[in-house]
């Protein structure tokens, strides 16, 4: 559970500390990573993000292995970062955002005139006003 914290952090972060880390052998580099993980500080790792992710660390950190994480309150947690920040449930995901943008700027650049769509494919009626007015 605390691994899907560290990925929450590579995405935010771009990088990790434990990145890069060489040894002589791979269970070297394992265990050297194991180590940095381990005493990194959660408010070091997290610095610059809400806070909420250095909680949820932290509560993934408190956990025995055998001892379930208690989801209800990660969940909670992040609905209450989602609502905090003015977040709109839209189905815009950064990914399909990105896509969109990736394949509008290669058909302009490549000089086919294409029409702006929403993530769902389908024209709003301001697009369409503009495509008329043109």
């Amino acid at each position: 559970m605390e691994s899907l914290g560290y990925v929450l952090m590579y995405f935010n972060r771009a990088s990790l500390p434990c990145q890069g880390l060489k040894a002589a052998t791979m269970k070297q580099t394992c265990e050297k990573i194991r180590e940095m993980k381990m005493t990194t500080p959660v408010d070091v790792l997290c610095s610059g993000f809400p806070v909420e992710f250095a909680e949820y660390l932290k509560h993934c950190r408190g956990l025995s292995f055998e001892e379930a994480p208690d989801y209800t309150y990660l969940r909670h947690l992040f609905c209450l970062l989602f609502r905090k920040l003015n977040y709109q449930h839209d189905y815009g995901f950064d990914w399909i955002v990105l896509k969109e943008k990736a394949e509008q700027q290669a058909a302009s650049s490549s000089g086919q005139g294409q029409q702006a769509q929403t993530p769902t494919g389908k024209q709003t009626d301001k697009m369409k006003s503009e495509v008329k007015g043109s």
